[in-house]
């Protein structure tokens, strides 16, 4: 995932989004991944680092097409 800052607000939302309907996602460790990305949700390069840490393939494309349509 390589998110920009112009899409950092959108990115967040559908982040937020998922671990609101779904108390398994991300898959490994959700609990710690929600703590992290509270921590890491606010630029671009901490939500890079934290989509890279916790995404598994098929999340990074599903949320690169919920921010880039």
């Amino acid at each position: 995932m390589n998110l920009t800052e112009t899409e950092v607000e959108a990115a967040r939302h559908y982040i937020q989004r998922q671990m609101d309907i779904h108390s398994w996602w991300p898959k490994a460790q959700p609990g710690e991944a929600q703590r992290e990305f509270e921590l890491m949700k606010d630029s671009a390069v901490a939500l890079n680092v934290w989509c890279e840490r916790w995404l598994d393939e098929r999340q990074c494309r599903q949320l690169e097409k919920s921010v880039r349509g």
